[in-house]
């Protein structure tokens, strides 16, 4: 069998996350695979243009977030600006289509819409056979996702598949599976926490929200005058580990600051409330987790749908300020039924085998295709 190849784009940590999920599925049934950023087959500027200044742009300019989504949240048969920056970065991967070419993959399973396009495009010119398939990322559909000669869509959730649907996209192409997330958020145990202890645990990811903000929130906290145990986890962003070293707990609040974690399931279960960006990663592990989650600083567009769905599930509550932040968390620790509720919504929506339900499908195709006779072409012998 040749080896599956799993490819995502470094534009953020979570399309990294998810093939890495898939890669451990794949792993545990001893298949063969590849996973890589297709950035690692382009120019370092182009690296640098596509990775790096997607994350400060989603950081520090949300208004740059709307106009790209915006121009690429269209069909590209109607977009000359799509069809000018799809042209771009294909340009810019030409030796991954070369790798492509020369390795011929029966399978490749893309976890961002990049990669996606250009095998498409490579199907539609012949110059890859093998199976295409995409998982989806996100909570909502955003049209960059869609390409033709795509053989399936692993999805996340309704929203998703009703998007797919109205754009012509065949039911039998689509699997409701989730979206992939490591096998140590996928072992957790549904249980319900203990919600009537009088200080509450708070876990706040703040790793990609700016510093400014961080800080109005754990003052909102402090303000809230209830007792709680915060957690804050920095990730990689030194600057902001540092810049809340310095922060002193106020009111009834006790403070723990850390940087990079890798024991995030963890903290997860033992909080009984999460702030957090919601990103399609970060909330699918939460979900697992069961923990019930307050939203800030979403990116537009993706992010502000993600945010939408859960609230709609029950899952989550979107705060636009540090204030409503505040408000938000004294309401719950006032109503535990209500923090109850949210608990039991994330675990019910929860997809914790969607890995492997990917990684299933990819190797049944595999084995349909690996067993099929040859089909003679005319003139050709054997």
């Amino acid at each position: 069998m040749r080896p599956v190849h799993i490819i995502y784009v470094s534009a953020g940590n979570g399309h990294r996350m998810a093939a890495r999920a898939i890669r451990e599925s794949l792993d545990c049934q001893a298949a063969p695979n590849v996973v890589m950023d297709i950035l690692d087959f382009s120019s370092d500027l182009f690296k640098w243009s596509y990775s790096d200044v997607y994350a400060f742009v989603s950081e520090h300019s949300h208004l740059a977030c709307r106009l790209m989504y915006d121009l690429t949240d269209k069909n590209r048969e109607e977009s000359v600006a799509l069809r000018l920056f799809e042209k771009i970065t294909i340009e810019n991967v030409k030796k991954f289509m070369r790798y492509i070419s020369e390795n011929e993959p029966g399978a490749c399973v893309c976890t961002h819409y990049f990669p996606l396009n250009v095998l498409s495009r490579m199907k539609e010119e012949g110059l890859y056979k093998g199976d295409l398939y995409t998982v989806i990322t996100d909570f909502g559909l955003r049209r960059m996702w869609v390409k033709d000669y795509v053989d399936r869509y692993f999805i996340s959730g309704d929203r998703v598949l009703r998007g797919l649907l109205a754009l012509g996209i065949p039911r039998e192409k689509i699997s409701v599976t989730g979206i992939p997330v490591s096998r140590k958020f996928a072992s957790l145990r549904a249980a319900p926490r203990d919600l009537s202890k009088k200080r509450l645990s708070v876990l706040f990811v703040a790793s990609s929200i700016p510093t400014v903000l961080a800080l109005d929130i754990l003052a909102a906290l402090s303000d809230t005058g209830r007792p709680m145990d915060v957690t804050v986890v920095t990730g990689r962003n030194n600057d902001l580990l540092s810049d809340l070293r310095s922060v002193e707990a106020g009111g009834r609040l006790t403070l723990n600051i850390l940087g990079f974690v890798d024991n995030l399931e963890e903290l997860m279960s033992e909080a009984a409330i999460m702030i957090t960006k919601p990103g399609g990663l970060t909330v699918s592990e939460a979900l697992c987790a069961g923990v019930p989650m307050i939203f800030v600083n979403p990116i537009p567009k993706q992010e502000i749908k993600n945010s939408s769905y859960l609230q709609e599930k029950g899952a989550g509550i979107l705060a636009e300020t540090a204030a409503e932040v505040g408000e938000i968390v004294r309401r719950l620790f006032a109503d535990r039924t209500a923090l109850s509720a949210m608990e039991r919504a994330a675990f019910s929506i929860a997809c914790p085998k969607a890995a492997d339900e990917v990684a299933a499908a990819v190797l049944r195709r595999e084995e349909e295709r690996r067993t099929q006779p040859a089909v003679k072409e005319e003139g050709q012998t054997f």
